[in-house]
């Protein structure tokens, strides 16, 4: 269950700063750079939060093993695509097809590589943890 918990607590975290980035990008940085640029400028900000709001769930709830690492990355995963479809197509009427067909573009494969090292840093936060401890 605390596995469960912290993959909630990792998503929420996340999300919420992503949700508070949103509007700077879409209003700001991508009229100013473009699509692939303004979501660059985003990633300089969000992976620093992946890493922190990894390392502190993980910690918080006692999430050890690469396993329940894992499985973590993996939940929250679930729910950041559950919440990206859902905002896709309330807010910009996408339709499910319309939303993994962006996974095309140059923004999309970089969504795409956020979304995957989202899902994978409690595990190689542990890595770190573990060298760091030897």
């Amino acid at each position: 269950m605390r596995v469960w918990k912290a993959g909630a607590a990792y998503f929420g975290l996340v999300f919420a700063a992503g949700f508070l980035l949103g509007p700077i990008r879409e209003f700001q940085a991508i009229p100013r750079f473009g699509e692939t640029g303004g979501l660059l400028l985003e990633a300089v900000v969000i992976v620093p939060v992946i890493v922190l709001a990894a390392w502190w769930c993980a910690g918080r709830f006692s999430i050890q093993g690469a396993g329940e690492r894992l499985l973590m990355g993996a939940m929250a995963l679930i729910l950041l695509f559950a919440a990206e479809l859902t905002g896709s197509m309330l807010l910009r009427g996408m339709s499910v097809g319309d939303y993994f067909a962006r996974f095309g573009s140059a923004p999309g494969l970089i969504s795409l590589a956020l979304f995957v090292l989202f899902a994978a840093m409690p595990a190689v936060i542990r890595i770190f943890d573990r060298a760091r401890d030897a």
